[in-house]
């Protein structure tokens, strides 16, 4: 069932633009940085990449959590959030492993873990001719259904909210690029790092 944003509990519409953020700058920078090889990416690969990309900027944005190699957000205390890439009927394409079917299911991951907490997958749909238009969502999971999706993005009607997100910044992010000298620089230095 699709449900507009409205529709949305408030502790959770709070966090949309935010969400949403994830996944539109990944997908910028996929674009931006892998545009010269994207030609030779299989799907799977070009969604791996972007995953990664989506991961990194969530890890600035929300606590986070990795269980038995399932990265999972914390949004408020009520919702853990898996970042994916969906299908047309709004489903990700997992391995079905226990623990994914607990996801799934909104089943408890843990011995202790609240048994009201809610699991959501936020992705992206991906459009074919431009991915920068793929339309993002919030999912939640029922079984091997669904039971809402909710287009995040989308300006509804008279409470339009605003998406426009400043990209946090990370000092490290470019400076982590440049690690290596290059290794002439690095045969012409002497021990006090000084070219001879």
């Amino acid at each position: 069932m699709l449900i507009s944003l409205l529709e949305l509990p408030e502790n959770l519409r709070k966090h949309v633009s935010t969400l949403s953020a994830c996944v539109k700058l990944a997908l910028a920078d996929f674009v931006a940085d892998q545009s010269a090889h994207r030609v030779r990416y299989s799907a799977r690969t070009e969604a791996s990449i972007i995953h990664d990309y989506m991961v990194w900027y969530a890890k600035d944005m929300f606590p986070w959590k990795l269980r038995r190699n399932l990265f999972l957000l914390h949004v408020e205390n009520d919702y853990r959030v898996k970042l994916k890439k969906l299908d047309g009927r709004w489903r990700p394409r997992n391995i079905q492993t226990d623990l994914v079917l607990q996801f799934e299911e909104q089943r408890p991951l843990r011995l202790f873990d609240d048994l009201d907490l809610t699991h959501l997958f936020l992705g992206y749909q991906r459009d074919e001719a431009e991915i920068l238009r793929s339309s993002i969502w919030l999912v939640r999971p029922n079984g091997r259904t669904i039971q809402w999706a909710a287009e995040l993005g989308i300006e509804d009607g008279a409470s339009a909210m605003n998406f426009a997100v400043i990209a946090p910044t990370d000092p490290t992010r470019d400076a982590d690029i440049r690690r290596v000298r290059p290794k002439i620089a690095a045969q012409g230095a002497t021990k006090s790092g000084h070219s001879e």
